[in-house]
Protein backbone atom coordinates (compact mmCIF):
# COMPACT_ATOMS: atom_id res chain seq x y z
CA UNK A 1 0.00 0.00 0.00
CA UNK A 2 2.85 2.37 0.86
CA UNK A 3 4.54 1.66 -2.46
CA UNK A 4 1.33 2.29 -4.40
CA UNK A 5 0.75 5.48 -2.45
CA UNK A 6 4.25 6.80 -3.16
CA UNK A 7 3.87 5.82 -6.82
CA UNK A 8 0.62 7.82 -7.07
CA UNK A 9 2.31 10.78 -5.38
CA UNK A 10 5.21 10.55 -7.82
CA UNK A 11 2.85 10.48 -10.82
CA UNK A 12 0.95 13.47 -9.40
CA UNK A 13 4.23 15.39 -8.93
CA UNK A 14 5.36 14.56 -12.47
CA UNK A 15 2.05 15.77 -13.87
CA UNK A 16 2.09 18.97 -11.81
CA UNK A 17 5.69 19.71 -12.80
CA UNK A 18 4.94 19.15 -16.48
CA UNK A 19 1.91 21.43 -16.25
CA UNK A 20 3.98 24.17 -14.61
CA UNK A 21 6.78 23.90 -17.16
CA UNK A 22 4.26 24.09 -19.99
CA UNK A 23 2.59 27.24 -18.59
CA UNK A 24 5.95 28.85 -17.86
CA UNK A 25 7.38 28.04 -21.29
CA UNK A 26 10.13 25.88 -19.77
CA UNK A 27 9.61 22.71 -21.75
CA UNK A 28 12.85 21.29 -23.12
CA UNK A 29 13.57 19.96 -26.60
CA UNK A 30 12.77 16.23 -26.95
CA UNK A 31 15.65 13.91 -27.79
CA UNK A 32 15.58 10.29 -28.95
CA UNK A 33 18.05 7.97 -27.20
CA UNK A 34 18.27 4.47 -28.75
CA UNK A 35 20.10 1.60 -27.05
CA UNK A 36 21.93 -1.29 -28.70
CA UNK A 37 19.66 -4.29 -29.15
CA UNK A 38 19.64 -8.03 -29.79
CA UNK A 39 18.72 -10.13 -32.82
CA UNK A 40 16.54 -12.85 -31.25
CA UNK A 41 14.85 -15.88 -32.85
CA UNK A 42 11.57 -13.90 -32.68
CA UNK A 43 12.94 -10.74 -34.29
CA UNK A 44 14.92 -7.65 -33.32
CA UNK A 45 14.70 -6.52 -29.71
CA UNK A 46 15.14 -2.76 -29.48
CA UNK A 47 14.88 -0.36 -26.58
CA UNK A 48 15.27 3.37 -26.21
CA UNK A 49 13.97 6.46 -24.50
CA UNK A 50 12.54 9.88 -25.26
CA UNK A 51 13.61 12.64 -22.87
CA UNK A 52 13.86 16.39 -22.67
CA UNK A 53 17.38 17.43 -23.59
CA UNK A 54 19.09 18.86 -20.50
CA UNK A 55 22.53 19.05 -22.11
CA UNK A 56 23.93 16.35 -19.84
CA UNK A 57 24.86 13.80 -22.51
CA UNK A 58 26.76 16.36 -24.55
CA UNK A 59 28.37 18.17 -21.62
CA UNK A 60 32.19 18.37 -21.98
CA UNK A 61 34.55 16.78 -19.48
CA UNK A 62 34.96 18.91 -16.37
CA UNK A 63 37.23 18.76 -13.30
CA UNK A 64 34.81 20.92 -11.30
CA UNK A 65 33.24 18.89 -8.50
CA UNK A 66 30.29 21.28 -8.14
CA UNK A 67 29.53 21.18 -11.87
CA UNK A 68 29.80 17.41 -11.94
CA UNK A 69 27.48 17.08 -8.94
CA UNK A 70 24.96 19.29 -10.72
CA UNK A 71 25.25 17.34 -13.99
CA UNK A 72 24.92 14.06 -12.12
CA UNK A 73 21.77 15.33 -10.41
CA UNK A 74 20.33 16.29 -13.81
CA UNK A 75 21.33 12.91 -15.26
CA UNK A 76 19.23 11.11 -12.65
CA UNK A 77 16.47 13.71 -12.46
CA UNK A 78 15.38 13.08 -16.05
CA UNK A 79 12.40 14.79 -17.67
CA UNK A 80 11.03 11.78 -19.50
CA UNK A 81 8.32 12.07 -22.14
CA UNK A 82 5.56 9.50 -22.02
CA UNK A 83 3.21 8.97 -24.95
CA UNK A 84 5.81 10.01 -27.54
CA UNK A 85 5.39 8.38 -30.96
CA UNK A 86 8.40 6.82 -32.66
CA UNK A 87 8.31 5.31 -36.16
CA UNK A 88 10.71 2.44 -37.00
CA UNK A 89 11.80 1.21 -40.43
CA UNK A 90 13.87 -1.84 -41.41
CA UNK A 91 14.06 -4.14 -44.46
CA UNK A 92 10.96 -2.61 -46.00
CA UNK A 93 8.91 -3.04 -42.81
CA UNK A 94 7.74 -0.22 -40.55
CA UNK A 95 5.61 0.48 -37.54
CA UNK A 96 4.89 2.76 -34.59
CA UNK A 97 6.15 2.67 -31.02
CA UNK A 98 4.75 4.67 -28.09
CA UNK A 99 6.79 5.46 -24.99
CA UNK A 100 5.59 4.54 -21.50
CA UNK A 101 5.31 6.88 -18.51
CA UNK A 102 9.10 6.75 -17.99
CA UNK A 103 9.79 7.63 -21.62
CA UNK A 104 10.91 4.11 -22.61
CA UNK A 105 9.98 2.06 -25.66
CA UNK A 106 10.80 -1.64 -25.64
CA UNK A 107 9.68 -4.15 -28.24
CA UNK A 108 10.62 -7.00 -30.57
CA UNK A 109 10.31 -6.08 -34.25
CA UNK A 110 9.21 -8.77 -36.74
CA UNK A 111 12.42 -8.39 -38.78
CA UNK A 112 15.15 -10.99 -39.35
CA UNK A 113 18.30 -9.68 -41.08
CA UNK A 114 20.99 -11.90 -42.61
CA UNK A 115 23.31 -12.91 -39.77
CA UNK A 116 26.14 -13.59 -42.23
CA UNK A 117 26.51 -9.87 -42.99
CA UNK A 118 27.70 -7.08 -40.72
CA UNK A 119 27.75 -7.77 -36.95
CA UNK A 120 25.44 -4.77 -36.53
CA UNK A 121 22.08 -4.14 -38.17
CA UNK A 122 20.63 -0.63 -38.12
CA UNK A 123 16.94 0.05 -37.47
CA UNK A 124 15.89 3.55 -38.53
CA UNK A 125 13.95 5.46 -35.89
CA UNK A 126 12.11 8.76 -36.16
CA UNK A 127 10.51 10.74 -33.36
CA UNK A 128 7.38 12.20 -34.91
CA UNK A 129 5.35 13.49 -31.95
CA UNK A 130 5.46 14.05 -28.20
CA UNK A 131 2.59 15.23 -25.98
CA UNK A 132 2.63 19.01 -25.23
CA UNK A 133 6.06 19.34 -26.88
CA UNK A 134 6.89 20.87 -30.21
CA UNK A 135 8.74 18.23 -32.23
CA UNK A 136 10.76 18.66 -35.39
CA UNK A 137 11.19 15.24 -37.04
CA UNK A 138 14.22 13.70 -35.34
CA UNK A 139 16.02 10.61 -36.68
CA UNK A 140 18.32 8.10 -35.02
CA UNK A 141 19.52 4.53 -35.48
CA UNK A 142 19.12 1.60 -33.12
CA UNK A 143 22.04 -0.77 -33.72
CA UNK A 144 21.16 -4.42 -33.19
CA UNK A 145 23.77 -7.14 -32.64
CA UNK A 146 23.58 -10.01 -35.10
CA UNK A 147 25.85 -13.03 -34.74
CA UNK A 148 27.88 -14.57 -37.53
CA UNK A 149 27.65 -18.33 -38.13
CA UNK A 150 31.43 -18.23 -37.54
CA UNK A 151 30.98 -17.15 -33.90
CA UNK A 152 32.36 -19.77 -31.50
CA UNK A 153 31.09 -18.30 -28.22
CA UNK A 154 29.86 -15.09 -26.60
CA UNK A 155 31.02 -13.03 -23.62
CA UNK A 156 28.75 -11.68 -20.90
CA UNK A 157 30.48 -9.12 -18.70
CA UNK A 158 29.61 -7.01 -15.70
CA UNK A 159 30.64 -3.33 -15.87
CA UNK A 160 31.22 -1.79 -12.43
CA UNK A 161 34.53 -2.96 -10.94
CA UNK A 162 34.90 -5.49 -13.76
CA UNK A 163 35.89 -3.31 -16.70
CA UNK A 164 35.58 0.18 -15.16
CA UNK A 165 36.98 1.12 -11.78
CA UNK A 166 34.13 2.39 -9.61
CA UNK A 167 34.95 1.24 -6.08
CA UNK A 168 31.39 -0.05 -5.70
CA UNK A 169 32.33 -1.69 -2.39
CA UNK A 170 33.70 1.60 -0.98
CA UNK A 171 31.10 4.34 -0.56
CA UNK A 172 33.52 7.30 -0.79
CA UNK A 173 35.39 5.97 -3.84
CA UNK A 174 32.12 5.01 -5.54
CA UNK A 175 30.60 8.44 -4.86
CA UNK A 176 33.58 10.14 -6.49
CA UNK A 177 33.14 7.99 -9.59
CA UNK A 178 29.37 8.44 -9.75
CA UNK A 179 29.61 12.23 -9.76
CA UNK A 180 32.30 12.26 -12.47
CA UNK A 181 30.08 13.08 -15.42
CA UNK A 182 32.32 11.96 -18.29
CA UNK A 183 33.85 8.82 -19.77
CA UNK A 184 37.29 10.44 -19.46
CA UNK A 185 36.90 10.52 -15.67
CA UNK A 186 36.56 6.74 -15.46
CA UNK A 187 39.48 4.31 -15.35
CA UNK A 188 39.65 1.01 -17.22
CA UNK A 189 41.36 -1.93 -15.57
CA UNK A 190 44.66 -2.82 -17.26
CA UNK A 191 44.40 -5.45 -19.95
CA UNK A 192 40.62 -5.28 -20.30
CA UNK A 193 40.64 -3.87 -23.83
CA UNK A 194 43.29 -6.39 -24.95
CA UNK A 195 41.47 -9.40 -23.45
CA UNK A 196 38.00 -8.43 -24.66
CA UNK A 197 39.24 -7.68 -28.18
CA UNK A 198 41.04 -11.03 -28.22
CA UNK A 199 37.88 -12.85 -27.14
CA UNK A 200 35.79 -11.01 -29.73
CA UNK A 201 37.95 -11.66 -32.79
CA UNK A 202 37.47 -14.67 -35.04
CA UNK A 203 37.10 -15.90 -38.60
CA UNK A 204 34.56 -13.22 -39.51
CA UNK A 205 36.69 -10.32 -38.21
CA UNK A 206 37.28 -8.40 -34.98
CA UNK A 207 33.63 -8.68 -33.87
CA UNK A 208 33.04 -12.35 -34.68
CA UNK A 209 32.24 -13.37 -31.09
CA UNK A 210 29.68 -11.03 -29.50
CA UNK A 211 30.25 -9.25 -26.20
CA UNK A 212 27.34 -8.25 -23.96
CA UNK A 213 27.29 -6.13 -20.81
CA UNK A 214 24.89 -6.81 -17.93
CA UNK A 215 24.85 -4.40 -15.01
CA UNK A 216 22.62 -3.18 -12.20
CA UNK A 217 23.57 0.39 -13.03
CA UNK A 218 20.61 2.46 -14.28
CA UNK A 219 19.86 3.26 -17.92
CA UNK A 220 20.68 6.90 -17.06
CA UNK A 221 24.38 5.95 -17.35
CA UNK A 222 24.08 4.29 -20.76
CA UNK A 223 25.77 7.05 -22.76
CA UNK A 224 28.66 7.24 -20.28
CA UNK A 225 29.32 3.50 -20.54
CA UNK A 226 28.98 3.62 -24.32
CA UNK A 227 31.55 6.42 -24.56
CA UNK A 228 33.82 4.64 -22.07
CA UNK A 229 33.91 1.49 -24.21
CA UNK A 230 34.73 3.47 -27.35
CA UNK A 231 37.36 5.62 -25.59
CA UNK A 232 39.23 2.58 -24.27
CA UNK A 233 38.78 0.50 -27.45
CA UNK A 234 36.76 -2.16 -25.66
CA UNK A 235 34.40 -4.06 -28.01
CA UNK A 236 30.97 -2.45 -28.21
CA UNK A 237 28.00 -4.56 -27.32
CA UNK A 238 24.42 -4.41 -26.13
CA UNK A 239 24.17 -3.18 -22.54
CA UNK A 240 21.34 -4.52 -20.44
CA UNK A 241 21.02 -2.08 -17.56
CA UNK A 242 18.34 -1.53 -14.95
CA UNK A 243 15.22 0.56 -14.69
CA UNK A 244 15.76 3.18 -11.99
CA UNK A 245 12.57 4.40 -10.45
CA UNK A 246 9.46 3.53 -8.50
CA UNK A 247 6.33 1.93 -9.82
CA UNK A 248 3.47 -0.18 -8.52
CA UNK A 249 5.59 -3.33 -8.52
CA UNK A 250 9.09 -2.34 -7.36
CA UNK A 251 11.06 -0.08 -5.07
CA UNK A 252 13.58 2.05 -6.95
CA UNK A 253 15.81 -0.43 -8.84
CA UNK A 254 14.29 -3.78 -7.86
CA UNK A 255 16.37 -6.88 -7.11
CA UNK A 256 20.05 -7.15 -8.10
CA UNK A 257 20.25 -10.93 -8.58
CA UNK A 258 16.91 -11.21 -10.33
CA UNK A 259 17.79 -8.49 -12.82
CA UNK A 260 21.13 -10.00 -13.78
CA UNK A 261 19.77 -13.53 -14.07
CA UNK A 262 16.89 -12.30 -16.22
CA UNK A 263 19.21 -10.39 -18.54
CA UNK A 264 21.66 -13.29 -18.83
CA UNK A 265 18.72 -15.53 -19.77
CA UNK A 266 17.55 -12.94 -22.33
CA UNK A 267 20.95 -13.02 -24.04
CA UNK A 268 21.32 -16.79 -23.93
CA UNK A 269 17.78 -17.30 -25.26
CA UNK A 270 18.53 -14.87 -28.09
CA UNK A 271 21.56 -16.92 -29.19
CA UNK A 272 20.71 -20.52 -28.25
CA UNK A 273 23.56 -21.97 -30.34
CA UNK A 274 26.27 -20.13 -28.39
CA UNK A 275 28.15 -20.99 -25.23
CA UNK A 276 29.39 -18.14 -23.04
CA UNK A 277 32.29 -16.83 -21.01
CA UNK A 278 31.09 -14.93 -17.92
CA UNK A 279 33.22 -12.17 -16.36
CA UNK A 280 32.37 -10.34 -13.15
CA UNK A 281 33.75 -9.28 -9.78
CA UNK A 282 33.59 -10.42 -6.17
CA UNK A 283 31.99 -7.26 -4.86
CA UNK A 284 28.35 -7.69 -5.89
CA UNK A 285 27.43 -11.40 -5.84
CA UNK A 286 28.51 -12.09 -9.42
CA UNK A 287 29.93 -15.51 -8.47
CA UNK A 288 26.62 -16.59 -6.93
CA UNK A 289 24.65 -15.19 -9.87
CA UNK A 290 26.88 -16.96 -12.39
CA UNK A 291 26.62 -20.23 -10.48
CA UNK A 292 22.83 -20.01 -10.63
CA UNK A 293 22.99 -19.11 -14.34
CA UNK A 294 25.17 -22.17 -14.94
CA UNK A 295 22.60 -24.38 -13.20
CA UNK A 296 19.75 -22.90 -15.22
CA UNK A 297 21.63 -23.11 -18.52
CA UNK A 298 23.44 -26.39 -18.14
CA UNK A 299 26.35 -26.90 -20.53
CA UNK A 300 26.27 -23.33 -21.89
CA UNK A 301 28.96 -21.75 -19.67
CA UNK A 302 32.51 -22.56 -20.77
CA UNK A 303 34.50 -20.36 -18.35
CA UNK A 304 34.03 -17.84 -15.53
CA UNK A 305 36.39 -15.14 -14.30
CA UNK A 306 35.79 -13.26 -11.05
CA UNK A 307 37.87 -10.14 -10.52
CA UNK A 308 38.78 -10.17 -6.83
CA UNK A 309 38.12 -6.81 -5.17
CA UNK A 310 38.57 -8.19 -1.63
CA UNK A 311 42.38 -8.48 -1.43
CA UNK A 312 42.01 -12.25 -1.30
CA UNK A 313 39.54 -12.26 1.61
CA UNK A 314 36.70 -13.76 -0.37
CA UNK A 315 33.29 -13.94 1.29
CA UNK A 316 32.01 -17.40 2.23
CA UNK A 317 29.09 -17.05 -0.15
CA UNK A 318 31.38 -16.23 -3.09
CA UNK A 319 33.70 -19.10 -2.21
CA UNK A 320 30.76 -21.51 -2.13
CA UNK A 321 29.54 -20.20 -5.50
CA UNK A 322 32.97 -20.72 -7.07
CA UNK A 323 33.05 -24.24 -5.65
CA UNK A 324 29.59 -24.86 -7.17
CA UNK A 325 30.85 -23.69 -10.58
CA UNK A 326 33.88 -25.94 -10.32
CA UNK A 327 31.62 -28.87 -9.34
CA UNK A 328 29.88 -28.31 -12.68
CA UNK A 329 33.31 -28.67 -14.30
CA UNK A 330 33.39 -25.04 -15.36
CA UNK A 331 36.90 -23.53 -15.26
CA UNK A 332 36.93 -20.59 -12.83
CA UNK A 333 39.69 -18.04 -12.29
CA UNK A 334 39.77 -15.48 -9.49
CA UNK A 335 42.38 -12.74 -9.37
CA UNK A 336 42.81 -9.00 -8.98
CA UNK A 337 43.91 -8.64 -12.63
CA UNK A 338 42.75 -10.22 -15.88
CA UNK A 339 45.99 -12.13 -16.47
CA UNK A 340 44.64 -15.40 -15.00
CA UNK A 341 41.53 -15.04 -17.18
CA UNK A 342 43.71 -14.55 -20.26
CA UNK A 343 45.85 -17.59 -19.43
CA UNK A 344 42.76 -19.74 -18.91
CA UNK A 345 41.19 -18.49 -22.15
CA UNK A 346 44.34 -19.46 -24.03
CA UNK A 347 44.33 -22.89 -22.35
CA UNK A 348 40.75 -23.38 -23.56
CA UNK A 349 41.70 -22.29 -27.09
CA UNK A 350 39.60 -19.12 -26.99
CA UNK A 351 42.56 -16.75 -27.55
CA UNK A 352 46.20 -17.29 -28.51
CA UNK A 353 49.50 -16.88 -26.66
CA UNK A 354 50.16 -13.51 -28.27
CA UNK A 355 46.95 -12.17 -26.77
CA UNK A 356 48.02 -13.35 -23.32
CA UNK A 357 51.31 -11.52 -23.75
CA UNK A 358 49.47 -8.30 -24.62
CA UNK A 359 47.29 -8.56 -21.51
CA UNK A 360 50.34 -9.18 -19.35
CA UNK A 361 52.24 -6.25 -20.89
CA UNK A 362 49.30 -3.89 -20.25
CA UNK A 363 49.12 -4.98 -16.61
CA UNK A 364 52.87 -4.58 -16.08
CA UNK A 365 52.83 -1.14 -17.69
CA UNK A 366 50.10 0.02 -15.30
CA UNK A 367 52.05 -1.37 -12.35
CA UNK A 368 55.14 0.59 -13.42
CA UNK A 369 53.06 3.75 -13.66
CA UNK A 370 51.88 3.14 -10.11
Amino acid sequence: MLRRGIHRAERFWDGARLSFKRRAGLLGTPILVPYRGLATPDGLWIRGRVLEDQGVMTAPHSESTLRNVWLTFKRYETDEIGGARVVWRALGESGDLVTDNEGFFDTVLPVRPDAAGSPWFAVELELVSAPVHEVAPLSAEANVRTVSPSARFGVISDIDDTIVKTGATNFVKHWRTVVANSAQSRTAFPGVSHLYRALAKGEAGPETNPVFYVSSSPWNLYDLFQSFLALHEIPLGPMLLKDFGLDRDKWLTGGHDGHKLKMIAKIMDAYPHLSFVLIGDSGQRDAAIYAEAARRHEGRIIAVHIRDVTDGDLATEAGEAIAALEALRIPVTRAETLFAAAENAAKLGLIDAGDVACVRAAIEEREREG
